[in-house]
């Protein structure tokens, strides 16, 4: 039955893409965007679109490197409390309205509101009473941003913060047209009623077949978008999209399929760009119920993992095995590892078995669990690798269930409905917080229910230090403590890998595995 859908879901998008205008930029999306509300968003497909529509206060080079934005200028206290942002005199919404400072401030002051259930609403916790707001205990207007004047936004924070301007990037720092949201309350980041300040505006959005956007002639830089339409296909099955891709029907591709490699490389090219990227795949462990609520159960299903055979014969696109959370590369941190990495992979298996007896596991009476992931050959390939090798270094019984990406969204934060949960994180900034800062024991993002008042110490501690280096060190000591309690089992870092069009010029890999529609042309 599976396949047959795949199939049906196949021609179906098939049969639609061949009505795309030639103009149209035809990006896969990985799954289907959950929202369109800056404020709420979360997940990296809605995270690509809002991308082409929207523009922060800060935005980024086809790099990834920080770029004025919405404003062309920004000073930083010397104590790095206080931030000062100068909007372009020539920022326009979609609808031709000026950008104030306003707008500014009445997103922030949206996105931390408890009323709005933001996600992302705790990462906004370095601004001056984010926290007490968020839990309501003040109102919004107690914030610590303001407008100083129509083109001047002000922004307190309680602590330096050295990632502030990264995070400013991201969504939920996106400015509210609040005209628009106003008049349409909650619909307002509908098509046909959302107003947007990026590149782009939204023109249609077709559940299970397209966002469409199109170029935002009121943008300040308009001038220099060169592709007029952009179509995000919300394509879950990687084989799915190859096909697209091979059939001329897409000219990004959000993903490619595991094991392709060196058929992929040999085929298209440099057309094939693989490259690092800030992004961890891992399997959350339920921590606030039994038998998960044992450390050396987490540890045991941790070790017996293979994660060299997972990455050269599972997946085998150049992903790097992972023995922590932080990814490599972030700017001047070294990862931890864990102290048992180097040891003998039969040594690791036996310490394995060892703590799966103390958690009262055995062969008569083995683990019992179910491991859900989302829907993606990819995901499943994963999924059947790791049932194999607890089944076989272990004895596990561990039952693998797909579901698809909103309703495991959905499904994540109710107790008792799941054991493992497939998930990842991909780093909104460059720096290990925004890694670190999901664990914390009050985040909405922290899935696994750990609550750990002295890692929560330790990361407020690393992030008050001024002192760059320090704060490094005091960060892996917090990570070491935190993944010391194995609240999830890592399995590798990621790698980007898109197929790219010959007739889409300006498309440059970066970190950040961010790419905006405005940085690229057709040839």
């Amino acid at each position: 039955m599976r396949l047959r859908l795949a199939l049906c879901f196949s021609v179906f998008i098939l049969s639609a893409c061949c009505e795309t205008p030639e103009t149209a930029l035809r990006r896969g999306n990985i799954a289907e965007p959950s929202t369109l509300d800056p404020h709420r968003s979360e997940g990296v497909s809605s995270g690509n679109v809002l991308r082409d529509l929207f523009e922060g206060l800060v935005a980024e080079s086809a790099t990834g490197a920080l770029v004025p934005g919405a404003s062309e200028r920004w000073e930083i206290s010397e104590d790095g409390l206080t931030y000062r942002f100068f909007l372009r005199a020539d920022g326009r919404w979609s609808n031709g309205d000026a950008v104030v400072a306003e707008d500014f401030v009445a997103g922030i002051r949206r996105t931390v509101d408890p009323d709005t259930r933001s996600r992302y609403a705790p990462a906004l916790s370095p601004i001056v009473n984010a926290k007490q707001v968020n839990a309501g205990d003040l109102s919004v207007a107690e914030l610590g941003i303001k407008a100083l004047d129509e083109r001047t936004v002000e922004i307190q924070l309680t602590q330096a913060t050295p990632y502030f301007l990264g995070l400013l990037t991201n969504s939920p720092t996106y400015p509210l047209h609040r005209a628009s949201y106003e008049a349409f309350g909650e619909d307002f980041a509908k098509a046909g009623n959302m107003v947007s300040n990026g590149a782009y505006q939204l023109i249609e959005w077709r559940i299970g077949d397209r966002v469409t956007v199109e170029r935002n002639p009121n943008y300040h830089d308009a001038a220099n978008v060169n592709i007029d339409r952009v179509e995000f296909l919300p394509i879950e099955d990687t084989a799915n999209e190859l096909n697209l891709f091979r059939a001329g029907e897409l000219d990004i591709t959000s993903n490619s399929p595991s094991g392709l490699y060196s058929q992929l490389t040999d085929t298209y090219g440099d057309r094939f760009v693989v490259s690092p990227n800030l992004s961890v795949y891992f399997i959350v462990f339920d921590m606030s119920e039994p038998p998960f609520d044992d450390v050396r159960l987490r540890e045991a299903l941790t070790r017996a993992i293979d994660r060299d055979d997972m990455t050269r014969v599972v997946t085998g696109d150049g992903q790097q095995g992972a023995w922590g959370l932080v990814p490599p590369g972030v700017d001047g941190y070294v990862s931890f590892a864990y102290p048992w990495r180097d040891d003998p992979r039969p040594a690791q298996i036996a310490e394995a078995r060892a703590l799966y007896a103390q958690a009262g596991m055995s062969e008569a009476s083995p683990l019992e669990a179910t491991l859900i992931y989302n829907t993606s050959d990819n995901h499943k390939k994963i999924a059947v690798a790791v049932q194999a090798m607890l089944r076989e270094n272990l004895g596990a019984d561990i039952d693998i269930i797909n579901q698809e990406f909103k309703v495991m969204v959905e499904n994540r934060s109710q107790r008792g409905a799941w054991d493992l949960l497939r998930l990842g994180w991909t780093g909104d900034y460059n720096d290990a917080n925004t890694f670190l800062e999901t664990f914390r024991s009050d985040h909405p993002q922290n899935t696994s229910g750990l609550k750990d008042p002295a890692f929560d110490a330790m990361l407020t501690a690393a992030n008050l230090e001024l002192d760059a280096a320090k704060r490094q060190t005091m960060l892996r000591e917090a990570e070491r403590h935190l993944m010391l309690q194995y609240p999830v089992l890592p399995v590798y870092f990621y790698v980007s890998k898109h197929l790219v069009s010959e007739r889409v010029a300006g498309y440059t890999p970066n970190i950040m595995n961010r790419t905006y529609s405005r940085h690229l042309s057709f040839r």
